[in-house]
């Protein structure tokens, strides 16, 4: 399982603790005289929650600081979805203190740490097949509980639960409702669950899964695993739309939005970067290393404080050019949706930075996309050199396996050429230039453009006889589905 981000480049991931409003030398001070110490923040949505590791009373806590006008509504929803957790005997956080910050602008609810637990969506992503499967089942099974116990999560994730000595803790009461299920409405929460996994585990383990749901509440196998798998599919792709073409488009815990009258910014809340501004990306350009210089685009290496980065500027050509181009999203934009979705869905890219756009009279102009170096080879250059041949098969696998997933998920790329893809030491496909990206709604047009995909991948290897005949069993054993391949042209 590929991790949910390239690790060819650095960047920071602590947020500092001082940027909450409530924190002061270090520390929360709490109505009752008592402090959050040694705070370290695990998540952040700005304006309105602050998620801490922190030290209080001696012992380890997790404690969430709530903020802004609706701050006791979402305390107070928070600490009774993680009662009625308790209530129902399910594993979770103890509740050790709910109150007020000192200065009375935060409302702070402090829960027990689990000891030794991880996040069930980073053990995910990080174990074997037969791991992932096995801990999958476990959180069914607890999904099973919560709903005998009439209790639903209205915001389903991987994150939401905690492993601890093999063990599944449900967290986060803000999202816990006590609700009694229809057997329909059951099935389809099991399948918004399974929707988070990857595309391949999805088609691997629907009947599983499915059957330790049923098992864990004494029911029939009245529901079948096709269905199961629409749900999922369906609960996933409407997650990753709303993610990507709206949540990264303004400050979420992601993503920090600036908007001028001469620019608007979206920029990687975890990254080291300076403040950006047109004037700024335009000096690191000079500075920079130019990699292509067309009349659409601009691609140079460059330096944004401590970050080797590439930006990529989005040229304005001409008038009747600027005309088209104004009132549409600009190219930068799906550049920076894309390496988003991307990265929701699994796949490796360059980590996205930062996109910004030029604005005369709301109206779009030149336009940045800023990603992370990626120093990996192309596709190209990694088979003309690579002397192992366990890992030449192994990459070949993954080539075709990554194209299987696109067609899976109704991708297309636009431009599958072998440049726009690298290789990383272990044999993993890193994804490149999405400007051109697409994920369809329609079966018929993804399968279209699917192919076409396909056509122009194989147009890089057309002249190397022996390369291009594995590339093409390699396809032949992972497509399940052999239809997209016959409309390539690739005999079965």
């Amino acid at each position: 399982m590929p991790d949910l981000e390239t690790t060819s480049h650095p960047l920071t991931t602590d947020i500092a603790p001082a940027a909450c409003p409530v924190v002061t030398e270090g520390a929360v001070i709490l109505s009752d005289g008592s402090a959050l110490t040694q705070l370290v923040v695990h998540r952040m949505l700005p304006g309105r929650r602050w998620v801490f590791s922190a030290q209080w009373q001696g012992q380890a806590v997790f404690a969430k600081v709530f903020t802004g006008p609706q701050a006791d509504r979402y305390a107070q929803r928070d600490a009774q979805g993680a009662l009625w957790l308790a209530e129902a005997q399910l594993l979770t956080p103890a509740l050790l203190w709910q109150g007020h910050a000192q200065n009375g602008q935060a409302q702070v609810l402090i829960y027990a740490a689990i000891p030794q637990a991880e996040n069930v969506q980073q053990v995910y992503a990080h174990s074997d097949a037969g791991q992932r499967l096995a801990l999958i089942e476990k959180v069914v099974r607890v999904l099973a509980q919560q709903h005998a116990a009439g209790l639903v999560q209205t915001d389903l994730h991987l994150k939401n639960f905690m492993l601890a000595h093999e063990q599944v803790w449900s967290i986060d009461g803000d999202g816990i409702r006590q609700k009694t299920l229809s057997k329909r409405a059951a099935y389809q929460q099991l399948a918004a669950l399974i929707g988070k996994l990857a595309v391949l585990d999805q088609q691997a383990w629907e009947a599983p899964l499915l059957s330790a749901y049923q098992q864990a509440r004494l029911w029939s196998a009245d529901c079948h695993p096709p269905q199961i798998l629409a749900w999922a599919a369906r609960d996933k792709a409407n997650a990753v739309r709303e993610y990507v073409e709206r949540k990264i488009f303004r400050n979420c815990s992601d993503v920090l939005w600036q908007q001028t009258s001469t620019f608007v910014l979206a920029r990687n809340a975890h990254a080291t970067l300076p403040d950006l501004n047109p004037h700024l990306l335009e000096a690191a350009m000079h500075a920079g290393s130019i990699l292509k210089d067309g009349n659409t685009s601009t691609v140079v290496r460059a330096r944004l404080a401590q970050l080797d980065v590439v930006i990529k500027r989005y040229n304005i050509k001409h008038l009747l050019h600027a005309l088209g181009r104004c009132w549409r999203p600009s190219r930068a934009a799906h550049s920076w949706s894309n390496a988003h979705r991307l990265q929701y869905y699994g796949f490796l890219t360059p980590q996205p930075l930062a996109m910004l756009e030029k604005r005369f009279l709301g109206l779009r102009g030149e336009a940045y996309f800023v990603s992370a170096i990626s120093a990996l080879p192309d596709a190209l250059t990694f088979f003309q050199t690579v002397k192992n041949d366990t890992l030449r098969a192994e990459t070949l696998r993954q080539l075709a396996l990554t194209c299987y997933q696109f067609y899976l998920l109704k991708i297309s790329h636009g431009d599958l050429k072998a440049s726009n893809l690298q290789v990383d030491p272990q044999g993993q496909i890193v994804v490149m230039d999405l400007d051109s990206m697409q994920e369809h709604r329609c079966a018929r047009r993804a399968l279209r453009a699917h192919a076409r995909d396909i056509r122009r991948l194989l147009q890089n290897w057309k002249d190397d006889t022996s390369l291009y005949n594995a590339l093409l069993q390699s396809f032949q054993t992972v497509y399940a589905d052999h239809t997209p391949l016959k409309l390539a042209g690739i005999s079965i």
